[in-house]
């Protein structure tokens, strides 16, 4: 029992942490350039920030998508020991990123200016959305180069090199902080420095990766093309769930900026992006564990592997909720605290920021269960169930965004947040019974000390 315990927690932690380590390393992107343009630029900058937020996630929901399908699709493959298959579809995973990125740029240029032009009713709010609009032009170049540096995260833990990815993405961020520095505070560029940042460290994590698969030990074939193409279906199966949730996440700020600027709280911009950088932290061990766990939860039932499986669930859970509370309580108790490391010393931060902030936070112990759940879900090549959750926001938290500011003090719009949390914890739970148990799987069986 007690091999089994420690090697497991072991086998885990060689996987989800240095997966969280190499997600910590990618937060970076957004906390360093927050806490530069905060400090730097001030909550000017962190205002127009709050209107680029919604559009990155946009890029993001495209790496979720490559990555938790390729994650699962390739891993199974791996694990029934078809390693060929799975560097051709590997290959065809960097040719499908590079042109959807390719189509992301051209897009991007065209819709960008006129979609962040609607929320400006003012000179002060034309002056922040021109701010952003540049910024976003620059990052945009990079979204190609952002999918390759998902989908070698992704092999190289699935072709069993976790630790490599903490090394591959921690130089990328290593040098946005060394880029943001230089740009923001030696050169004075404000904005268009920290996007130019953004953007060198992102190609050179592609040149990176370029590298490491044509020269190091662990190299795919010479060749590139589209011959696992028919696998590519299954990975969006497979990772739209997660990458419509990023889209409704793209939705929802957005409303929430218009509803912001509608009620004159500009100030709440700020708040807004705080919270976004903070809780993108937050989420990030969460994550890192689940997401790197994945893989290994794939390859072991794919192994019929059922027992060590089922260990591997119940301890991810164990470790899941434990890092929830340790994240939650300091997140609630020195909210001011983690707030004033991003905003400038001569610019206060608000009593209503704080009280957003709070209310954005306050239902952070069921994310720790709905990462878990859909994890799992993800990993045995669920598709629609977490398409389902995906959608929640549609009848949770876009109808209180709309309506709390009516009834409350604008800063109560953040308890959209905290419903939506809740919201997605217990529909995974009820939508996920039925799942395990047509995998033949149980929660008393996950949960049974052998």
């Amino acid at each position: 029992m007690r091999s089994d315990f420690s090697s497991t927690v072991i086998e885990i932690l060689k996987y989800g942490g240095s997966t969280f380590a190499a997600l910590l390393a990618g937060c970076v992107y957004t906390m360093t350039d927050a806490f530069f343009i905060g400090n730097w630029i001030g909550t000017d900058g962190l205002e127009a920030m709050a209107l680029i937020f919604p559009v990155t996630v946009i890029f993001a929901s495209l790496g979720v998508l490559f990555e938790t399908g390729a994650s699962a699709v390739v891993s199974q493959e791996i694990g029934a020991g078809k390693t060929t298959l799975a560097e051709k579809i590997m290959r065809t995973n960097y040719v499908c990123g590079l042109l959807i990125g390719i189509i992301f740029v051209i897009a991007g240029n065209f819709f960008i200016e006129p979609l962040l032009a609607l929320l400006a009713n003012n000179p002060e709010e034309y002056r922040i959305v021109e701010t952003a609009v540049d910024f976003l032009k620059i990052i945009l170049c990079g979204v190609p180069f952002l999918l390759t540096i998902y989908l070698t995260s992704t092999f190289m833990r699935c072709t069993e090199r976790p630790t490599h990815v903490f090394f591959f993405t921690g130089s990328t961020a290593l040098l946005n902080i060394i880029l943001d520095a230089l740009f923001i505070i030696v050169f004075d560029w404000g904005m268009t420095g920290a996007a130019t940042a953004t953007f060198i460290s992102q190609a050179s994590g592609a040149l990176i990766a370029i590298w490491y698969f044509k020269y190091s030990k662990q190299k795919l074939a010479t060749s590139f093309g589209l011959s696992g193409l028919e696998y590519i279906a299954t990975e969006f199966k497979i990772g739209a769930g997660f990458a419509i949730a990023a889209l409704m996440s793209f939705v929802i700020e957005y409303l929430l900026n218009v509803i912001l600027l509608e009620y004159d709280a500009i100030h709440l911009l700020a708040a807004s992006t705080l919270s976004n950088v903070i809780l993108t932290f937050v989420y990030l061990p969460l994550n890192g564990l689940d997401t790197g766990i994945q893989p290994l939860v794939s390859k072991l039932f794919a192994a019929n592997q059922k027992q060590h499986c089922l260990r591997v669930m119940r301890f991810g859970f164990c470790l899941t909720i434990i890092l929830t509370f340790i994240i939650y309580l300091p997140l609630m108790i020195f909210t001011e605290e983690i707030a004033g490391v991003f905003v400038d010393e001569g610019e206060a931060v608000t009593s209503e920021m704080i009280t957003f902030l709070r209310l954005s936070f306050v239902m952070q112990p069921f994310v720790g269960l709905y990462t878990w759940l859909s994890g799992i879900m993800a990993a045995l090549e669920d598709e629609w169930r977490n398409v389902a959750i995906s959608l929640l926001p549609f009848v949770v938290q876009m109808p209180l965004i709309v309506f709390l500011p009516k009834m409350l003090p604008t800063e109560w719009v953040a308890l959209s947040y905290a419903a939506q949390d809740f919201a997605e914890a217990a529909v995974a739970f009820l939508l996920i019974r039925p799942f395990l148990k047509s995998n033949g799987i149980s929660f008393k069986q996950i949960f049974q000390v052998q």
